[in-house]
C-alpha cells in the first residue's frame, strides 16, 4: 500500500500527474520506468518519493546516481537553491551514492564540498547530523 504524506512535509516538489502515475506503479515497474524520464523528472520523482511517499522510495537514489558525473552540475545548482533540510539531505544522499559507487570524484570538487558543508551546517531539524555525517564521508571518501 502506498501512502502519500501531507504536503506540509514536502520540501520543494509537489505531486503532479506524472508523479502520481509513477507512484501508482509497482516498485518493479517504477525501476523499469524511471530511466525513461528526463533528469529533471527523475529528480522530482526521487524527491517526492523520499519526502512524501511512505515508506520512502530510497531505492531510487541508486538509479538516479547511475547517471554519473553528468548530473553533478545539475545537483550543484539544485543544492545552491535548496531551502529546506529534506532536499539538502536528499541531494547529499545522491552525491554520497555517486562517490560510493565511484561514478565521479565528488570529493575532488572543492567548490561542491564547500556548498555541501555550508548547506548541511545551516540545516535545522532531525536530518542535520545525518547530512553532516554524509558530507564528512564524501570528503574522506569513506562509506
Amino acid at each position: 500500500m502506498l501512502l502519500i504524506g501531507c504536503a506540509s512535509n514536502l520540501g520543494e516538489v509537489w505531486a503532479t500527474r506524472m508523479i502520481e502515475d509513477f507512484y501508482r506503479l509497482s516498485t518493479s515497474e517504477q525501476l523499469k520506468a524511471f530511466k525513461n524520464y528526463s533528469v529533471e523528472e527523475q529528480y522530482d520523482l526521487f524527491l517526492f518519493g523520499n519526502q512524501a511517499v511512505h515508506p520512502p522510495a530510497i531505492y531510487l537514489v541508486r538509479l538516479f546516481s547511475e547517471k554519473g558525473a553528468e548530473i553533478v552540475p545539475f545537483l550543484k545548482s539544485k543544492l545552491i537553491n535548496a531551502r529546506d533540510g529534506a532536499t539538502i539531505r536528499d541531494i547529499t544522499s545522491i552525491l554520497s551514492e555517486l562517490s560510493y559507487l565511484k561514478l565521479c570524484n565528488v570529493q575532488g570538487d572543492a567548490g561542491l564540498l564547500n556548498v555541501l558543508e555550508q548547506k548541511a551546517n545551516s540545516m535545522q531539524g532531525i536530518w542535520k547530523d545525518t547530512t553532516i555525517k554524509m558530507v564528512a564521508e564524501i570528503r574522506s571518501a569513506v562509506h
